[in-house]
């Protein structure tokens, strides 16, 4: 493995509340892909971009999927992403923005580790002060293409010990953590 790079990447889910996003349909506000390059040493080594896509419509989300992937994300560094992806990988039926990042080479970082659990990130309700945990899909993601491997991942806030001292969930999704060597498969 020649200059491989450990880093973990954090998919911190936006409030849906406070973000908008309609990039298909010229949409214009605070940016919702942030991308940047990782560096060692004296050259890159990969790239990282965080998202959100967009929560409500389908077909919007499908094709800001698809400017991601011909965008920001076709990159010859090895990639990683991170986002609330609102296209659910879990349960099925899985939303066709998901099955065109995996149809497209990409990889899921849970669904690598963890093939036979859930995972789930999403939702709290509304007012994030529910008693018990209701997430019951998994949007959250962290995808990888090119010389990324995964070696962990976790999730944080999703059982009520993880509850902040006023009895609010931390977020209405639970946070996806990553842990990937760059620049081995």
């Amino acid at each position: 493995m020649t200059n491989a790079t450990a880093i973990a990447a954090w998919a911190l889910a936006l409030e849906t509340r406070s973000c908008c996003s309609d990039l298909a349909s010229g949409w214009v506000g605070p940016p919702l892909i942030h991308s940047r390059q990782g560096f060692s040493a004296n050259d890159p080594t990969f790239h990282y971009i965080n998202t959100h896509l967009e929560s409500f419509d389908a077909n919007i989300r499908e094709l800001q999927g698809g400017e991601l992937r011909a965008g920001p994300a076709n990159t010859p560094l090895p990639l990683i992403i991170a986002m609330d992806s609102n296209a659910q990988a879990f349960p099925l039926p899985q939303d066709p923005t998901y099955t065109d990042f995996v149809s497209a080479g990409y990889n899921d970082v849970w669904s690598e580790i963890f093939s036979k659990r859930a995972g789930l990130t999403c939702c709290q309700a509304e007012s994030d002060n529910n008693p018990v945990s209701q997430l019951y899909q998994r949007i959250d993601l962290v995808l990888t293409h090119g010389k990324v491997t995964p070696w962990g991942t976790e999730l944080i806030g999703t059982n009520p010990a993880s509850r902040l001292p006023d009895g609010f969930w931390p977020s209405d999704h639970a946070a996806v953590v990553a842990g990937v060597l760059v620049g081995s498969e």
